[in-house]
């Protein structure tokens, strides 16, 4: 009854939040990151890709799409969508750090070897992506800052949300930088009113004002801010339309509210209002992932490594798991974003010290859970062995009871350094499984001599990892670790798709070719296949990093630093 119901939870929330997402059997859509507001990775409408034909002989690279820059979202994917004047196609979104958005036909580059449309929303010269140096912060994002964050779409409207960041200059030489909101038909990419919104545009050395909380009036520098986290799009019974979050991390922390179809700010919420150094350390980036959420319209973020003092009645929240609520404060309609509840690891203070952050993954909100902790998250950040000689953890936290320093649920040691990436969550014909991809400890050191960790397997039972370690793992070890994907039909032929980096974090921008892998889901030593394997046909194009796949009616979707690699059922080219 327990897995039924489990099931059920997530088939049902598919309806609920996108209503047209599902509209009939073996309708697929991939609408948001990670397939789902909870970031489960499942795509459980996968009848093509099976176990059986998952080889080297049978699957390959079928065509690839160039773009313009590197693509750090994750494709998007919508079936069946007529395009005026060019009929009816499967397309898949991308974006780049170029400032641009691409349509594809999902399913044939030599019959569509051009966009179905393209936007871009720069204008050199005056109008150019933010270049990484810019950022007085970082440099992660290499060597431009364009379009980050993985979109979202919503199918009842037809609408792709993206937000673009710009360097602009002005008439007399002034320096700008801009923030924007985008909403984009899909069919056509053409602009929707009243977007674009300007999130925040000024001039280079100032900022911008959210509303005030407590008594601290937060500062958002459109310079610094980056719009890394994936967005999401939520319904909420306290307003007439959908609620589009928007997270922020490089900085201080963000997560703004807006209504989805007016564009109004409904409300802010900042990790960091009181900024007790220059730079701020408690950004939400969740290494691509994105701001999870659950059934009751609560959100979940993690930050990284600024400044702690909540348990003190405070405002700071770094590395803080938290849970963020949408409420209504006066008659007048103003609303408010506040921290409901949150966890944080007891060894906070050694994570600061070392650059450990618990936002290097984004959580994953489990259906309902038997036991005695029914509504829970997983989440698994940087810590590792500096911190915890016995590695990092993953951390089973209670939703309704987060705990806040007292500790988790539970808390399982996995890899040795700790966590790049996110996890998925599949119910497979034994049970419901969790799966982690952690990195090596020295994966930000230059190249040599690492061994990097394994993809691993957990059996979820009751509501705890049990038991508290792998139970399968595989062959191969990764260097950065990575976020995997599932494909399955429901129960069945259940495939772990995951998309390997090769060049260290520390190497920019990194020149060997993204490996694709997929893994039999109940047995993780048994490795399908990887684009390694016949790299003549299959060889994808240079890695950018984390970088999560996309699965679809029997094509898996890889963006690199060039191109959009897809790979499906052979005859393949040679």
């Amino acid at each position: 009854m327990n897995r039924l119901f489990r099931r059920s939870h997530f088939l049902l929330v598919a309806c609920l939040l996108f209503a047209h997402s599902l509209p009939a059997q073996n309708k697929v859509n991939v609408l948001t990151w990670h397939n789902d507001i909870f970031r489960s990775g499942q795509n459980l409408q996968e009848t093509i890709l099976t176990p059986a034909g998952v080889d080297p002989v049978h699957f390959g690279k079928i065509f690839s799409y160039p773009v313009d820059g590197m693509i750090y979202a994750q494709p998007l994917y919508v079936q069946d969508l007529a395009i005026p004047g060019k009929g009816t196609h499967n397309v898949v979104y991308v974006e780049t750090e170029n400032d641009s958005v691409y349509a594809f036909d999902a399913d044939s580059a030599k019959s569509n070897p051009n966009p179905l449309w393209q936007v871009n929303f720069t204008n050199p010269p005056n109008v150019i992506p933010v270049p990484c140096l810019d950022n007085q912060i970082d440099c992660n994002v290499y060597p431009i800052i364009g379009i980050t964050g993985t979109p979202v779409i919503d199918l009842r409207s037809k609408s792709l949300y993206v937000v673009a960041r710009t360097k602009e200059f002005g008439s007399h030489g002034q320096v700008s930088y801009f923030v924007r909101l985008h909403v984009l038909d899909i069919a056509t990419g053409a602009e929707k009113p009243p977007s674009p919104l300007v999130i925040c545009g000024l001039p280079a050395g100032q900022v911008c004002s959210f509303p005030p909380y407590g008594k601290n009036q937060s500062k958002f520098d459109p310079q610094q801010e980056m719009q890394r986290p994936a967005l999401i799009l939520m319904p909420n019974p306290l307003t007439a339309h959908r609620v589009l979050y928007i997270a922020f991390g490089n900085h201080r922390g963000w997560v703004l509210a807006y209504d989805s179809e007016t564009l109004a700010l409904l409300a802010a919420f900042c990790t960091e209002p009181s900024l007790h150094n220059s730079k701020g350390h408690s950004g939400i980036w969740g290494a691509g992932g994105g701001v999870a959420g659950d059934l009751q319209g609560n959100l979940y973020a993690t930050t990284a490594d600024g400044p702690f003092d909540a348990n003190q009645g405070k405002s700071d929240f770094g590395d803080t798991l938290l849970k963020l609520n949408l409420v209504r404060e006066s008659a007048a309609s103003n609303y408010g974003l506040n921290a409901v509840d949150y966890f944080t690891p007891a060894n906070y203070a050694c994570l600061q010290a070392h650059d450990l952050d618990l936002s290097s993954g984004s959580p994953v909100v489990l259906p309902k859970q038997t036991g005695a902790h029914s509504h829970e998250i997983l989440v698994a950040g940087k810590s590792h062995v500096v911190c915890n000689p016995k590695g990092g953890s993953i951390n089973v936290v209670d939703r309704d009871n987060m705990g806040h320093i007292s500790g988790p649920i539970q808390a399982v040691n996995g890899s040795q350094g700790g966590y790049f990436a996110s996890g998925a969550y599949w119910e497979g014909p034994q049970g419901a499984y969790v799966y982690y991809a952690g990195a090596d400890p020295s994966a930000l050191a230059p190249e040599g001599g690492a061994l990097g960790d394994r993809l691993r397997l957990y059996r979820l039972r009751n509501g705890v990892l049990n038991p508290p370690f792998s139970v399968s793992q595989s062959p191969e070890t990764f260097l950065n670790g990575a976020t995997p994907a599932i494909s399955a039909n429901g129960t069945q032929n259940g495939i772990v798709w995951l998309v390997e980096r090769r060049d260290r974090l520390a190497t920019k921008p990194g020149s060997k070719p993204a490996y694709l892998h997929a893994f039999a889901a109940t047995n993780l030593s048994r490795e399908l296949y990887n684009s390694g394997m016949n790299p003549i046909r299959d060889s994808a194009g240079p890695a950018t990093k984390f970088v999560v796949p996309t699965i679809a009616n029997g094509k898996v979707y890889v963006g690199t630093q060039t191109e959009l690699d897809v790979y499906g059922q052979c005859p393949c080219p040679q």
